[in-house]
């Protein structure tokens, strides 16, 4: 069954009780929340009452930090910010955490910046080697750190995706789907048939997944496929529900942060139609 789903930020004066009665008000059963490092237990413990009480489901905690950054203690930083999320997911019975692989650019704020460092052997082993260390200094609380791919990062492809997942070898280690992020521009040719192959080889990997669609472009000499808004695209969402509804688990799917109600509303009413059409319940 898919979990519809919304990432809500906090506008000004709102507590988390009221971002759950915004996010129940406004149809969705699931919200992804941004961690915050100086959340208490208590601060926790209050925020999952908040939730439950709205009878919304805290779906996942994002954690965006540069994985593979060059800057040993930025790398510690994220590391130490990185298991505290995962135990604060323990509390808010939240079992997903997100984050992204990173770029190994030299300026600090420029997380996502193409590197030609970014795909080469040593920054992959670097990786797999932080994701053992940050899973060796945190208890197995039922938590998974979940992995978001971005074009210009270490993880911006299938063959990236389906690698890490087998190299890593431990349900410890999920996938945040973003098909919009690794879709090339054959793929958005034939989005169908580039939705199956994903899911044909990530699978049961796959425990959170994005609303997002893509479209062909061409900027330069060769075609290109860019981020489109939701149901301007070419991602055939039918076919995108049919799958993710297969999958093994309740899978969220997360629309992204939008500037307003209206926009919110907008997007569960397309995701509302397509399911319809491709018999799907949300």
């Amino acid at each position: 069954m898919i979990e519809l789903s919304a990432a809500l930020r906090p506008r000004e004066g709102e507590t988390p009780a009221d971002v759950a009665r915004r996010a129940a008000r406004l149809g969705f059963r699931g919200v992804s929340i941004g961690f915050d490092h100086r959340w208490t237990d208590s601060d926790l413990i209050a925020i999952r009452q908040a939730f439950d009480e709205a009878g919304v489901h805290i779906v996942e905690l994002g954690c965006y930090c540069n994985f593979v950054t060059p800057r040993e203690d930025e790398a510690q930083r994220n590391l130490a910010r990185l298991q505290k999320a995962i135990q604060a997911g323990a509390l808010l019975n939240c079992d997903r955490a997100v984050t992204y692989a990173g770029s190994r650019g030299p300026d600090p704020d420029q997380p996502f910046a193409p590197d030609p460092e970014n795909w080469t052997d040593p920054a992959w082993d670097l990786m797999v080697a932080r994701i053992w260390a940050l899973l060796d200094s945190v208890e197995d609380l039922g938590v998974a750190l979940c992995f978001e791919p971005a074009p210009t990062t270490t993880l911006n492809s299938l063959d990236c995706l389906a690698e890490l997942v087998a190299d890593v070898a431990t349900w410890r280690v999920r996938i945040a789907l973003d098909p919009a992020a690794i879709f090339t521009p054959d793929a958005a040719e034939d989005s169908r048939r580039a939705l199956a192959e994903i899911f044909a080889r990530l699978a049961d990997t796959i425990v959170v997944a994005r609303a997002t669609d893509v479209a062909p472009a061409r900027r330069g000499p060769e075609p290109t496929a860019v981020a489109a808004p939701l149901g301007r695209g070419v991602l055939h969402y039918e076919t995108y529900l049919q799958l993710l509804d297969k999958l093994e688990l309740d899978t969220p799917l997360v629309v992204k942060h939008m500037g307003s109600d209206a926009e919110y509303t907008a997007a569960r009413q397309f995701l509302m139609d397509a399911a319809e059409k491709a018999g799907v319940k949300l």
